[in-house]
């Protein structure tokens, strides 16, 4: 396994957010993940339940309580929660996986895209740090990449 230092930013007022750019949309509209992969990054589209189960651990914790974050190629660990990835999420793993293998500073915030509905938000992962003029950074986060499968235990299933 491998650890990487992912750079998280915070917008300076609570609906300010970059546009995501061009890309291709991974998932169905009524399934639990939706992907963006576009040039350079990856995302995640935050609905209400996903925002609900992951904002608190990537953009809202300070560094005195940072989660301990894994992802493999059939799971994201994040503390105690295992979010288990079926065959439907493999190109978008792939892709995220591909971007923590390239050397080089990783970037996650918060951005949005004309094309979804008003104030739906995609938690992006990208190697472009975001516009300093809409971002403060925050915390650096550590996220350990590992080869093996899911750990054993309860889980969400993302499928």
């Amino acid at each position: 396994s491998a650890s990487r230092l992912i750079r998280r930013y915070s917008a300076y007022f609570h609906h300010w957010a970059q546009a995501f750019g061009n890309h291709e949309k991974l998932g169905e509209e009524g399934s639990a993940l939706r992907w963006l992969i576009g040039e350079h990054q990856i995302g995640l589209i935050l609905t209400p339940e996903i925002k609900r189960l992951l904002y608190p651990f990537f953009l809202g914790r300070q560094a005195e309580d940072m989660p301990r974050v894994q992802l493999s190629h059939d799971h994201l660990r994040i503390d105690d929660l295992h979010i288990r990835f079926d065959e439907t999420h493999q190109r978008a793993i792939d892709a995220a996986i591909a971007l923590l293998e390239v050397g080089g500073d990783l970037h996650l915030c918060q951005t949005y895209h004309l094309i979804y509905p008003g104030g739906t938000r995609i938690l992006t992962l990208g190697r472009r740090a975001p516009l300093p003029l809409i971002y403060r950074e925050i915390t650096s986060l550590s996220l350990e990449l590992v080869a093996h499968g899911a750990p054993p235990g309860a889980g969400v299933d993302a499928g």
